[in-house]
């Protein structure tokens, strides 16, 4: 089995359920203290912009990806490194079981100044997810087959 489909395996076989948070200020600041998160990678700083960008875009659809965006940040399954146009990002990848099949979701992290600012956080088919992985510049991070599945729930309790 070549590292690709080893990786695939896994977004099936760790798939898990999208933990549901009230799309609130509120729930935003306990998910990420002072705008920020720890990643298996090291601190994550949220972009300014974040959850403005999630009420907005996909005409408000990206709102229900408030939990799934801490799921995949604190527990992602893969982490590649993607260049750009000479830019270069590292694509937190993670996947959930619902309406029926394997949900991918992505969390993109840049550096800024020396920081990781995590700047977007999105949907995507598995076969993209496949493609992805295909053309990425190098595989950073693997989620460990020994530590078996988590719920990917490693948030603080909901406010609410």
């Amino acid at each position: 089995m070549t590292n690709i489909e080893s990786i695939l395996e896994k977004l099936v076989s760790f798939a898990v359920p999208m933990v549901e948070r009230e799309f609130t200020r509120e729930e935003y600041n306990v998910l990420f203290p002072r705008g920020t998160v720890e990643t298996p990678l090291g601190r994550v700083k949220l972009g300014k912009s974040q959850f403005d960008k999630m009420e907005e875009r996909d005409a408000g659809g990206r709102r229900e990806l408030l939990g799934a965006m801490h799921q995949t940040l604190t527990d992602p399954i893969v982490v590649i490194r993607e260049t750009r146009d000479t830019k270069t990002a590292l694509v937190y990848i993670k996947s959930f079981t619902g309406n029926g099949g394997i949900n991918p979701v992505i969390s993109v992290v840049v550096t800024q100044d020396g920081e990781n600012i995590a700047i977007t956080t999105y949907r995507r088919k598995l076969r993209e997810v496949r493609n992805k992985i295909k053309m990425a510049g190098s595989i950073v991070y693997e989620k460990n087959d020994g530590g078996g599945p988590t719920n990917g729930d490693k948030s603080p309790p909901s406010k609410i």
